[in-house]
C-alpha cells in the first residue's frame, strides 16, 4: 500500500508541476503582452479600484527599463488645453514611448526610473487640481470611458485576485494572468482530495485529475485575466470542503464562490438540503445557510465597498440582476446553457495562437448518463449525491438565468461545472466498471415507481 500512495503521490505532483509550467509558459508570450479578450474589462476595473484607494502600481518595460504612467485628463477640454505641453514635458524627461487614448481624454508614457519622479511632480506643478489624475502602471485599452470603469455589475473576489497579482508582482499581463494560473492548479488539487475522500481510490483520483488537467475550458479561462476560473476554484473548495463533511467552512465557501460571480452561489441548495438534515439548532441552521456564506461574500467585495461606499455598491449590486436577467443583443459567440454539453460553439478569446473557451462534450453529457445510475452509485458512494447535487443545481440556475430573460450566455460560463463534473466522473467510472450498476438502478427506478403508483391508488381509493 505505501508503494501505492507514493506512486499517487508523484502523479499528483507531477501534474500539478506540469500544468504550472504549460500554462505560465502560455500565458506569458510575447504576443499575449496586451489585452486578450474581456481582460479589457476587468484588467481596468482592478487599476481602477486600486487607484480609488490610493494605492499606485508599477509598470517596467522589461526592454527598456522605462515605468509606465498614464495622464489622464478631466475632460477633453482640459486634454486640448494641456495634451501638448504634457507630452513635451514627457520628452523633457526622455520617454522612451507614447501612446495616445482616441475614446477617452487621456495619454500613456513609459518614462525612465530617474526622470519618473521628476516628470510627475513637473505635471503636478503645471496643471491645475482636478483637472487630472495620475494612474501609474500599465497602458489602458483604447475603451470609451474606461478610465472610471468598475465592473460593479459583478461582485469583486474574482478582481481581487487580478489585483493581488498587481500588487505583488506590477501591473503587467503575466501577472494578471498569474492568479488564473495558480487558480487552475489548485482546483486540480481540490478535486483530487475531494474525489479521494469520496471514494477512498487512488484510481478515482486520477481520472478526476484527468479530466480537470486535459479539461479545454480550465485550461482557456486560466491563462486570461477573467473571472471564471476564480469561480472555479471557490467551487472546487465548496465540493472538497463538503466531501471532507466541513459544512460550515463550506458555507464559507460557497459564499466567496459567489463574491467571484453570481454563478458560484448556484450549488447552494445542496449546503441548504445539507444543513436542513444535519444541523440540530435554528441558530445552526442559519448561520450555515445565510449567515456564514454572507461573510464569505461581502468581505471580498470590502475594497470596492471603500472605494464607492457601501450604498453605491449595495444600488449597483441589486441593479446588476437586471443586468444580468437581460439579452445583450445577437452575439455571434452567444451560447445557451444547452450548447455547452456538445460544444456547439465556443467562445474565442484569441486568434493566433488560437485560445477558445471549448467545452468537453464527454465530460458534461456523462453527467447525464450518470442519472441513470445514480441510486447504485449513491448506495455504494454516498457523497457522489452532493457532488451530483451541486453540477445540477448550478446547470439549472443557468437554465432559469435563460428563462427570465438572461440569455446571452457563453461557453465560458460552463467553467464553473468542470470541479463538480471531474469528481463525479471519477468516482462514477471507479465503480461504473460493472455492468450490474446500471441493471441494478434501473430496477429500483422501477420499484419506486411502482410504490408510487400504489400510494397514488390508496388515495384515489379513499
Amino acid at each position: 500500500m505505501e508503494w501505492r500512495k507514493a506512486v499517487f503521490l508523484l502523479i499528483v505532483v507531477i501534474t500539478l508541476a506540469g500544468s504550472f509550467w504549460y500554462l505560465y509558459r502560455f500565458a506569458s508570450q510575447p504576443v499575449f503582452h496586451d489585452y486578450v479578450s474581456d481582460e479589457v474589462w476587468y484588467v481596468p476595473a482592478s487599476r481602477n479600484v486600486l487607484h480609488r484607494l490610493g494605492i499606485e502600481l508599477t509598470y517596467i518595460n522589461g526592454t527598456t527599463g522605462s515605468r509606465g504612467v498614464n495622464v489622464i485628463f478631466a475632460n477633453q477640454s482640459v486634454r486640448i488645453e494641456y495634451q501638448y505641453e504634457v507630452e513635451k514635458l514627457a520628452l523633457k524627461h526622455g520617454a522612451t514611448y507614447e501612446r495616445e487614448y482616441r475614446k477617452f481624454p487621456g495619454v500613456y508614457f513609459e518614462i525612465p526610473p530617474e526622470e519618473y519622479g521628476p516628470f510627475i511632480e513637473d505635471i503636478r506643478a503645471m496643471l491645475p487640481d482636478g483637472a487630472y489624475s495620475i494612474v501609474p502602471g500599465f497602458w489602458y485599452p483604447d475603451k470609451d470611458n474606461i478610465q472610471n470603469y468598475l465592473n460593479l455589475e459583478h461582485p469583486f473576489l474574482g478582481k481581487d485576485m487580478i489585483m493581488l497579482g498587481m500588487l505583488l508582482l506590477g501591473d503587467s499581463p503575466i501577472n494578471w494572468r498569474l492568479p488564473g494560473v495558480l487558480a487552475f492548479v489548485l482546483i486540480e488539487l481540490l478535486v483530487v482530495i475531494a474525489t479521494y475522500k469520496i471514494s477512498r481510490s487512488y484510481l478515482a483520483a486520477l481520472i478526476a485529475l484527468a479530466f480537470t488537467a486535459g479539461d479545454p475550458t480550465l485550461q482557456a479561462m486560466s491563462v486570461v485575466a477573467m473571472l471564471d476560473i476564480h469561480v472555479a476554484l471557490f467551487v472546487a473548495l465548496f465540493i472538497a470542503l463538503l466531501a471532507l463533511n466541513r459544512d460550515r467552512l463550506a458555507a464559507v465557501a460557497v459564499g466567496l464562490a459567489g463574491a467571484a460571480k453570481l454563478s458560484g452561489a448556484f450549488g447552494w441548495p445542496v449546503l441548504l438540503a445539507r444543513a436542513f438534515r444535519r444541523e440540530r439548532s435554528v441558530l445552526g441552521f442559519l448561520g450555515t445557510i445565510a449567515l456564514l456564506p454572507a461573510l464569505g461574500f461581502l468581505v471580498p467585495n470590502l475594497p470596492a465597498m471603500v472605494a464607492v461606499g457601501p450604498e453605491e455598491w449595495l444600488k449597483q449590486f441589486l441593479g446588476s440582476f437586471r443586468w444580468h436577467l437581460s439579452s445583450k443583443g445577437g452575439h455571434p459567440a452567444a451560447s445557451p446553457v444547452w450548447q455547452w454539453f456538445v460544444n456547439a460553439r465556443a467562445f474565442p478569446l484569441h486568434y493566433d495562437p488560437n485560445v477558445f473557451a471549448q467545452t468537453d462534450p464527454f465530460l458534461l453529457l456523462a453527467m447525464v448518463l450518470f442519472l441513470l445510475a445514480l441510486p447504485w452509485l449513491y448506495r455504494r458512494r454516498r457523497g457522489i449525491l452532493t457532488v451530483m447535487g451541486v453540477f445540477w443545481s448550478t446547470t439549472g440556475f443557468f437554465l432559469l438565468q435563460y428563462l427570465l430573460g438572461g440569455t446571452t450566455q457563453f461557453s465560458f460560463y460552463a467553467t464553473v461545472l468542470v470541479p463538480p463534473a471531474a469528481v463525479a466522473m471519477g468516482v462514477a467510472l471507479r465503480e461504473l466498471l460493472r455492468w450490474e450498476a446500471f441493471t441494478e438502478s434501473l430496477r429500483l427506478y422501477l420499484e419506486w415507481l411502482l410504490e408510487a403508483k400504489d400510494r397514488v391508488r390508496l388515495r384515489l381509493g379513499r
